[in-house]
């Protein structure tokens, strides 16, 4: 199973499912199909991952999402919220986003709904 990309225009968030295992030719493959979504975003936009269904994420897949994270938020990502399953996964997002030096608001929720709501209303914090 791929990546899946959706972009919701309305709301101006780029919304991510990563499939439970990565291999290096589904990473290629999202990275450009990402950059290109991101490309049509043009300005400021939020980004939603659900990472629920990863279990493990190796160290190179991290290393190529913290470097994709950098370039996201050099092309307008101004805030990012993470879906996670379990303590070790809400840890491996957390070591992605410290890879990435990312300075924009970012946390990690146990839903989507969670997620959504804190992206749709930043005064809200």
């Amino acid at each position: 199973m791929p990546f899946q990309i959706t972009v919701h225009a309305q709301d101006r968030i780029l919304e991510v499912v990563y499939p439970p295992q990565v291999t290096a030719e589904a990473l290629a493959e999202y990275q450009g199909d990402v950059k290109k979504a991101i490309a049509g975003l043009a300005g400021d936009w939020s980004a939603l991952v659900d990472q629920s269904q990863l279990r493990v994420m190796p160290s190179d897949v991290v290393s190529a999402m913290a470097s994709l994270n950098a370039y996201a938020q050099l092309h307008g990502m101004k805030r990012s919220a993470r879906v996670v399953s379990d303590a070790p996964s809400g840890l491996q997002a957390w070591r992605m986003t410290k890879r990435a030096m990312l300075t924009i608001p970012t946390r990690t929720f146990e839903t989507r709904g969670e997620a959504l709501a804190w992206l749709k209303n930043p005064d809200a914090d």
